[in-house]
């Protein structure tokens, strides 16, 4: 029967006990409640936003933008990371979210026990207030409390308490304030418990933010005390909240020491709270996976609904695989929706196929049920989460383009796998089309020829064939091979060191002096200082000081001149490479005449290097520290890199608003022209759409709009919509710059960019793409110009189309001499294939619409020429058959003959020459470059036992050249023959065909 654990009445619960089988279990019931998961979200967020003065801040994306150490945000604290670590400013002192996370590697790895249980997820929801310097231990714990007791109406004798019990090793005592805030809250002493540092001492990482914590654990069996049982690992009694007090810091030496300022940190999962309070004893039973389950049950056909069965009476593991396929399409769409490209994060891209893989396996559905489950979980979680709803069109794009590459893996890799499985039966629980590279590593694990698996290959067949360390032990243990787990390990981290090394170069030697010396880092902050008069851009010269002078790496006083030489200036507006944005060159210019021609700039550990040589006059002067000059940059190349970084903006937002589901992969900025990599899911980019993406970009530069950049940290990057990140790309915490372009129209571009722009849009004056090149099956590149070069590409686009135009009207008119258009139309294609560098290129659309007239004239003047080529071999047959009639004055029984106009034809066609004598046996031989074909034709009236097309051909000619006899498609072989082309060389030529006339006619009236 139900029982009521809680009531949301104000009389108290009534603790009963519920009949069960084998184990003490309650089932937790609420009605005439709304115990939705959307309303106990909303419930929580309301009581610290409206009732306690919060401020809401939403969830951040599920890959961290500023955190090159978590592949997935795995709790609610990671975006106010920099916050904790003293970085950053807090915008507000008291906040409260529902973040979504990830689980799926690294210390927080719950991917291989979904299904299993009724709690482990890929992906959740977790609640969480936070106080950065305003309250602490006595109100965060008083409003947990409450908000559990009093608003959710949880009965307090199913709820403990833990408290950090303390650590001799660090110094630190028992918090035994924690301890008497509970007690005076009300909670009775022996449900409050002490444990150590494992379970109630929270630490960010190896260093930094760390403090002691305290628990909230709930007894789903309530009745009786159970506290011997809190932390042991009991489904029915688990952790509900945790709050942590960050108070210390911990030091490099390990040493623990006071924070000046004390925070606050909770978390609560939401699928943990809806499952204790609409009575369920499992997460998967709740309102947040229950709608899948439906969904599954009514897309799949002839499968039984799901029926929450574990272990053992999950004996075909359906329920299990329900389970799965409902927690991975959550966090799929999750994770797309934030924008993670699955081609860009394996780990993602595991979960999919995955996906893919229980869908075909389980469910009997080949594709398209991950797609349909995505719009379920968008009904269930967009409404909080509106970047679901926004995005489901590049979600369902994504799936779709995925789910096709999965298709033809599994059909390749597939395949070949199963004929090792085959063999070795023992490996069918290794899923290839999860992990592509699994066929060759198994290959080069069986053809070692000793008993062990050294470090180094472990490491190869991680980074080479993508196989983890679990798979790896599994694949040696199958093959008895001796895995060194530790020395792998060990391999890994040299890698990652490996990957962190700079080597030791002259440039290093420089920069480890200028430290050591304590030279004070650039600063170039002036790169971004420049205005506009007019149409006119000033960028200001800056009045520096030479600080260091090095050559080959060592640091020297002074420098002769015409010696290249690297210096480092108190300060800089150069621009240094960067966000795909090419560096400056420019110059100094000294007080006694001399000039520094600067020809690259490069930022090192935040020293700018201006690496050039020292021009002087009459070659006396010395380039010396300390000395003072002008620094000046190329103003063409700067404002050519600005236009082109400006464009590439637009050009990225126009092709995510024409296609929807698109990202940005790289990105390169040049004076000349630009360079956008991006992925497009879904069609190719057409020629129509080509022009509608510079229609798009053209009116946003005659909307003379403003080029907006603010100055922003992560917190505020947050708050913004639509903005457009690199997937994989780390920014930095503080000082982001955000470039916003946002029309009238309805066009936005917004993105983060340390790059220089320009300040209108009007400055870019145009914009052309000139060339659109594939480079897989979603990765388009886009070359693109702005300014004059785009003008003149666009006159040069005109030009060629009236070149087209002409060469059509003159077709008719020349079509007699083919030879001539075919070489007009091969130069106007050459005149097609130009560089984006040549002065002479077009715009794309303009060169696609020409490649496609060109080629439909080519066609044309080929059907012409075939033809008039068919009627020339016609001619000459019946030529023949006239000379040989007037010879005999009457028919003659049968034609052999050597097409004497073959050897002036590119092609050849035999079965004309065999038409024009249908009548009566027919062999014909050409020979077209340095090539033999020949054809014979036997009317079926005329054939007998010993006479035949194939006979005849096969017994002379064939014989002669040495080649076979082959069928004519769709043809009686014995009625129509053809030998096999052959490679004759001309010297041979003349004695061959003569032999094999001769052999055909002696045949022919033999047996005929």
């Amino acid at each position: 029967m139900l029982i009521k654990i809680f009531s949301m009445n104000v009389t108290s619960a009534i603790v009963k006990r519920s009949s069960k089988l084998n184990s003490r279990r309650y089932i937790f019931s609420f009605s005439k409640v709304d115990n939705t998961s959307k309303v106990l979200r909303q419930r929580f967020l309301d009581y610290f936003i409206k009732d306690h003065n919060h401020n809401f801040i939403r969830s951040s994306p599920v890959v961290p933008h500023h955190d090159a150490s978590l592949a997935f945000v795995n709790a609610g604290m990671n975006q106010f990371k920099g916050i904790l670590l003293g970085r950053q400013k807090p915008r507000y002192l008291k906040v409260a979210n529902s973040q979504k996370c990830v689980r799926i590697g690294g210390k927080h790895n719950d991917l291989n026990v979904v299904g299993t249980d009724g709690y482990h997820h890929t992906f959740f929801e977790m609640l969480g207030n936070w106080s950065f310097g305003n309250y602490f231990k006595k109100e965060a714990c008083e409003l947990a409390w409450q908000l559990l007791t009093e608003v959710y109406k949880i009965d307090s004798r199913i709820l403990y308490v833990t408290y950090f019990a303390g650590d001799k090793v660090l110094g630190l005592q028992p918090d035994y304030e924690c301890k008497e805030i509970w007690k005076n809250i009300g909670v009775s002493e022996d449900r409050i418990l002490p444990f150590g540092t494992g379970d109630n001492f929270w630490e960010m990482g190896t260093t930094g933010p760390c403090g002691p914590c305290t628990e909230i654990h709930v007894d789903m069996r309530g009745g009786t005390n159970r506290a011997q049982f809190v932390n042991k690992g009991l489904s029915d009694l688990t952790e509900l909240w945790n709050i942590v007090f960050i108070q210390f810091t911990r030091n490099s030496d390990n040493s623990i020491k006071p924070l000046p300022t004390n925070h606050v940190d909770t978390g609560m999962g939401l699928e943990r709270l809806c499952a204790l309070l609409q009575g369920k004893l499992s997460n998967y039973d709740t309102d947040l996976f229950s709608p899948i389950f439906v969904a599954i049950h009514k897309i799949c056909k002839n499968i039984p609904p799901y029926s929450g069965k574990y272990g053992e009476a999950d004996w075909n593991l359906l329920d299990t695989n329900y389970r799965i396929l409902a927690d991975h399409a959550r966090m799929i769409t999750a994770c797309l929706a934030d924008g993670v490209i699955p081609e860009q994060n394996q780990k993602l891209r595991k979960i999919m196929r995955k996906a893919f893989s229980v869908s075909e396996a389980y469910f009997n559905v080949e594709n398209g049920l991950l797609k349909e489950l995505t719009n379920y979980v968008v009904e269930k979680l967009g409404c909080f989460y509106p970047e679901m709803e926004k995005n489901i069109k590049t979600i369902h794009k994504i799936v779709d383009h995925e789910e096709e590459v999965y298709r033809l893996i599994r059909k390749v890799s597939a395949a070949e796998w199963k004929k090792i499985v085959n063999k070795q039966p023992d490996l069918s629980n290794f899923d290839v089309v999860e992990m592509p590279g699994l066929v060759a590593a198994y290959k080069e694990l069986k053809s070692l020829n000793t008993n062990s698996l050294t470090p180094q290959l472990g490491y190869k067949l991680f980074d080479t064939y993508g196989l983890d360390q679990d798979t790896i032990e599994k694949l040696s243990s199958k093959l008895n091979k001796k895995f060194d787990i530790d020395g792998f390990k060990d391999e890994l981290q040299k890698a990652k060191a490996r990957s962190r090394h700079v080597s030791h170069s002259n440039v290093d030697r420089f920069l480890d002096t200028l430290e050591k010396s304590q030279v004070p880092v650039t600063d170039d902050s002036y790169k971004y200082i420049y205005s506009k008069t007019g149409n006119g851009y000033n960028f200001k010269p800056l009045q520096v000081t030479i600080l260091r002078i090095a050559k080959d790496g060592e640091v020297c006083e002074k420098v002769k001149p015409n010696i290249e030489c690297t210096l480092v200036l108190d300060k800089s507006n150069m621009y240094t490479e960067a966000g795909g944005q090419l560096a400056d060159r420019g110059v100094l210019e000294l007080e006694n005449g001399s000039r520094f021609e600067i020809n690259d700039v490069r930022k090192e550990r935040e020293y700018i290097l201006h690496i050039g040589i020292l021009k002087s006059p009459n070659n006396t002067t010395f380039l010396q520290i300390n000395t003072q000059g002008l620094l000046k940059i190329d103003e063409n190349l700067r404002l050519g890199n600005m236009r082109n970084h400006t464009a590439t903006h637009l050009l990225n937002a126009s092709l995510k608003r024409l296609k929807g589901a698109t990202c940005q992969k790289s990105s390169k900025v040049a004076p000349d022209c630009l360079n956008l990599d991006v992925s497009i899911f879904g069609s190719k980019l057409t020629t129509d759409e080509i022009e509608a993406v510079e229609v798009d970009i053209k009116s946003v530069i005659d909307s003379n709009t403003d080029v907006r950049v603010s100055e922003i940290d992560s917190q505020e990057l947050l708050s913004f919509d639509d903005v457009v990140m690199v997937p994989g790309e780390i920014y930095p915490e503080t000082g982001i710059r955000l470039v916003e372009i946002a029309t009238g129209e309805g066009f936005l571009s917004r993105e983060p960019c340390c790059g220089t722009h320009v300040i209108n849009t009007a400055d870019l004056e145009d914009f052309c793409i000139v060339k659109v090149q594939s480079l897989g099956r979603t990765t388009t590149s886009i070359y693109a110009v702005t300014n004059g070069r785009a003008m003149k590409a666009r006159e040069n686009g005109v030009a060629a189309l009236d070149k087209i135009a002409d060469l059509r009207k003159s077709l008719n008119d020349n079509i007699d001499t083919p030879e001539i258009l075919e070489m007009t139309i091969k130069s106007m294609n050459r005149s097609l294939q130009c560089d984006v560098n040549d002065p002479e290129i077009l715009p794309a659309a303009v060169g696609n619409r020409c490649k496609k007239e060109l080629s439909k004239m080519s066609k044309q003047i080929e059907e012409v020429a075939r033809s008039s080529l068919k009627k020339f071999v016609e001619e000459e047959m019946r030529n023949v058959i006239q000379t040989k009639q007037k010879r005999t004055k009457t028919n003659h029984p049968y034609i052999i003959h050597f097409l004497r106009c073959s050897p002036m034809l590119d092609s050849v066609p035999l079965q004309n020459a065999t038409k024009v004598s249908s009548d009566i046996p027919t062999l014909v031989i050409s020979y077209s470059d340095s090539t033999v074909k020949a054809r014979c034709c036997v009317p079926k009236a005329m054939k007998n036992e010993k006479f035949d097309a194939l006979k005849w051909l096969s017994s002379t000619v064939c014989s002669v050249f040495k080649s076979n006899p082959i069928p004519a498609i769709g043809q009686d072989l014995t009625l129509v023959c053809n030998m096999k082309n052959k490679k004759v060389k001309i010297k041979d030529w003349d004695s061959l065909l003569r032999q094999s006339l001769a052999a055909a006619k002696e045949y022919v009236e033999k047996h005929l």
